[in-house]
């Protein structure tokens, strides 16, 4: 059974992108309105504190920022009023501002094993690396063997 395109109801990806009324035309719509929010953003709070927002949902209203701390929460309180008035002035219908803290999850440690080669394979090794004429693969094999 193969699978043929129908003349009448397959669509391009371009028309799919490009039409307002298409779902995938609204999300990208929607994303980048959500970025030109998140400039305005960066662009009115203080330099020290900007870094550390980000836009979450602009909807029914209501802006949500995104932090990583409530210490960030807290110290946006200070911010919240004379943001708020600088964004309606930009976004008139925009009526409150909410902040959510969602922790960033921890980066990922590389865990490195320890090498346990046995003396007869590092002496295997470093007979192998003297025969060997490149010069890379004859260092990194050197390196193995005195592991």
């Amino acid at each position: 059974m193969s699978i043929k395109p129908r003349a009448g109801r397959t669509k391009s990806l371009s028309a799919l992108i490009n039409k307002d009324a298409s779902i995938l035309g609204q999300v990208l719509n929607k994303a980048a309105y959500l970025k030109q929010i998140e400039t305005l953003v960066h662009t009115y709070l203080p330099k020290e504190i900007c870094e550390n927002f980000r836009v979450g949902n602009y909807q029914d209203h209501r802006l949500v920022l995104i932090t990583g701390s409530a210490s960030n929460l807290t110290h946006m309180r200070f911010y919240e009023a004379k943001l708020l008035y600088q964004l309606q002035q930009k976004i008139p219908e925009l009526k409150c501002i909410d902040i959510k803290v969602r922790p960033d999850p921890p980066k990922a440690k590389k865990v490195f094993k320890k090498l346990n080669i046995p003396p007869a394979n590092q002496k295997q090794l470093r007979l192998l690396a003297d025969e060997i004429d490149n010069p890379r693969l004859k260092a990194v094999l050197i390196r193995l063997s005195n592991k």
